[in-house]
């Protein structure tokens, strides 16, 4: 072989084992990055997608890629590289969906609609995405009428600062900043582990922070935390670095007692450390319901937001609480109020894109259906973490519009306020009418009540411009609802002079006892309902199991009436007949209790449902939407021994079938369990057994 021919051999060998060694570091690079994103180290990955696709359009890393820069919030670099990826002969319906969820977090809300629309032209068996467009639509109404001003803390830091919780006269509050517990950065946001800090206020401003507890700090992720009324209670999340079978990190709630001078030891929570997450808990006022979200089974998508009720010294189960609050989407962050109203943050109902706040408050035996609280709490980015004090008057949220997560102090705006004032006066004489309720309504969202004073009058701070409705009630006197339109912003309203006609009231009067013993059922709640006003009155049985209230005999009334131990009771449309004693068994009910279905029917070695047993459902479904604190076991049997391996399979089939006909009645999944129960010619064809009654 001469020179050149050997020559030439060799640089073809050279440009070969180039090729083969930049291929080998190209696969390396996608190896290490796909590593890290399987473990959603998202800020790590990027350097490693970016520098493969350097000299590569394969579009599957550019989805990885472009996944990295959404979880990071890399909004500008997610555009660029989703447009040039839809705009690909590869692209499919997902990358349309992302590119429109982006769309919409950026404010392009009519690109986002063409968007959405293609990905519904490919995926027409999708149902949320008529919600997504609608979203669109409707929120170009909920603009910014500056009722409220806010501002960045001072606390603020360049990594992720969130709100956590009200402590002393102060916030403790969650912080990826560099820290002493913490040196490692964690590789799907690039910050510090997170830690829990607390500052104090002082005047208007907040005071340097300091680590909250060094006891609770750890070199893993801890917060959100809250406490209990008192102070003497934390709880708070903490991610301890395991990974789960699925190679998922999870998240546990942890408690803790102060003894006077210091943290005792935290523990884990009674339902933690399982194998879903459990986080950013929330204590009702009265220490009784905590609030927290989990992706455990049984939900709805993503995380739901769940409650635990306290009974004694443990607690009860943890309940979904149920397709109003939670969607197929993430529910996040939740706030329970000292007004009752449960604030948090959702990606799942109609918003302005990413996480927005939501308020619904749990009022006669259901949650109402969540308002979006608009600008300028929501953004078109993550807006999260509301909290808020009784009065109203200032609170916190977090959001990340400004490119990281950052506390916001809000006000109301005192140049929005002004004085509704009104007086009640009696249309027959004009006399001043004292102790007359007056509640003020937003839309159908109660915002205050009061009582008129002894000339007659009441009076509520609102906002400019908006419009109200005002309910007056007093026994003896028609109920009134009144219109308030908002006149012109310069314009001070006038006083308001209601006339109240009189009516007669009449006293309902009843008796609760106990449906077994006939003894009568003292301390049972009764709520009367007005079906025209929604407004509630509230008694209490005595000790002979007695009850009276002044109702208007003109209208219906819904009845709810509860008592610790007992089943609750609704009476639906009822209407007044005449002065007698009505007389209401309540049912007592114990955990393990076994409830037969003797109207169950079924052919045999059959599970499909037939017309009886799925009334029987239907009554079963029933009680258990007006009794959301019990949660259920269905058992399915058969009188027909057909060997245990077919038994098994009929029975277990009856339980299947009969609890998903009770799912697809709104009742939540994590309530109901199923099981086969086997052959058994003395028993119901389905039998119920209360796994939780509290």
């Amino acid at each position: 072989m001469n020179r050149s021919r050997i020559l030439h051999f060799l640089l073809i060998l050279v440009f070969v084992l180039t090729g083969v060694s930049a291929s080998l570091a190209q696969n390396q690079q996608v190896q290490k990055g796909d590593r890290l994103y399987n473990n959603k180290e998202f800020a790590a990955a990027t350097y490693y997608y970016e520098k493969y696709l350097e000299n590569s359009e394969d579009i599957k890393i550019k989805r990885k890629l472009a996944d990295c820069y959404l979880q990071i919030q890399k909004d500008t670099e997610a555009n660029y590289l989703l447009e040039n990826i839809v705009a690909s002969a590869e692209a499919n319906a997902e990358d349309y969906l992302h590119y429109a969820n982006l769309l919409k977090r950026v404010r392009n809300y009519e690109k986002a609609k063409v968007f959405f629309k293609k990905y519904a032209e490919l995926k027409p068996e999708d149902s949320n995405i008529s919600k997504l467009i609608l979203s669109c639509n409707l929120i170009k109404e909920l603009q910014d009428d500056h009722l409220y001003s806010i501002k960045s803390l001072s606390i603020n830091s360049p990594q992720s600062d969130f709100a956590s919780a009200f402590y002393k006269n102060g916030l403790v509050f969650v912080s990826g900043r560099k820290n002493n517990t913490s040196k490692q950065i964690d590789g799907r946001s690039g910050e510090y582990f997170l830690d829990m800090y607390f500052s104090e206020k002082s005047g208007d401003n907040y005071l340097s922070p300091e680590p909250f507890s060094d006891d609770f700090n750890t070199k893993y992720h801890e917060g959100p935390a809250c406490f209990s009324s008192n102070e003497k209670f934390i709880f708070f999340t903490r991610n301890k670095g395991t990974l789960n079978l699925e190679g998922k990190s999870e998240l546990n709630i942890y408690t803790s007692r102060h003894n006077g001078t210091d943290w005792d030891k935290a523990e884990i929570f009674q339902f933690s450390g399982q194998t879903y997450s459990m986080g950013h808990p929330s204590i009702s006022p009265d220490g009784r319901h905590l609030y927290f979200i989990s992706n455990m089974a049984g939900g709805y998508g993503g995380t739901d937001i769940y409650v635990c009720r306290k009974y004694g010294f443990s607690w009860s189960r943890p309940i979904n609480c149920g397709p109003t609050i939670n969607t197929d989407g993430n529910e996040m962050f939740p706030f329970i109020a000292e007004d009752g109203y449960l604030y948090f943050a959702s990606d799942g109902h109609i918003g302005f894109g990413g996480l927005d706040i939501f308020k619904s408050i749990f009022e006669q035996n259901e949650w109402t259906y969540p308002v979006n609280l608009g600008p300028p709490f929501n953004s078109s980015k993550d807006d999260f973490g509301y909290l808020i004090r009784k009065n109203k008057e200032v609170g916190y949220f977090s959001s990340n519009r400004n490119g990281s997560d950052d506390i916001f102090e809000f006000k109301q705006n005192p140049e929005k306020i002004q004085n509704l004032r009104g007086r009640l006066l009696a249309s027959t004489n004009k006399s001043a009418l004292k102790d007359v309720e007056v509640i003020l309504m937003e839309n159908l969202s109660k915002e205050k009540s009061t009582l008129t004073d002894e000339n007659g009058l009441f009076s509520f701070d609102i906002f400019k411009g908006k419009n109200y409705s005002l309910i007056v009630s007093k026994p003896g006197y028609k109920i009134k609802r009144i219109l308030y339109f908002a006149p012109d912003e310069q314009t001070t309203p006038k006083q308001l002079n209601i006339s109240m006609d009189t009516i007669h009231w009449v006293k309902f009067k009843g008796n609760i006892i106990d449906q077994f013993s006939a003894h009568p059922v003292e301390e049972a709640s009764i709520q009367i309902i007005n079906q025209t006003y929604k407004s509630n009155s509230f008694c209490v049985t005595d000790e002979y199991g007695d009850f009276e209230q002044e109702i208007d005999p003109s209208k219906a009334y819904d009845i709810i009436i509860q008592k610790d131990g007992y089943f609750t009771k609704v009476i639906n449309n009822y209407k007044y007949q005449s002065a007698k004693f009505e007389q209401i068994e309540l049912q007592k009910f114990s955990t393990n209790q076994d409830m037969e279905l003797y109207g169950v029917e079924y052919d045999e070695g059959s599970w499909e449902l037939k017309e009886n047993t799925i009334m029987e459902l239907n009554n079963l479904a029933g009680l258990l939407k007006v009794n959301p604190h019990i949660s259920i076991e269905i058992n399915g049997f058969t009188n027909q021994d057909k060997g245990k391996k077919e038994n098994n399979i009929i029975c277990e089939q009856r339980a299947k079938t009969a609890s998903e006909y009770i799912i697809s009645k709104g009742i939540t999944p994590n309530r109901i369990q199923y099981k086969s129960a086997g052959y058994n010619s003395g028993r119901s064809a389905l039998v119920v057994k209360l796994t939780e009654a509290f």
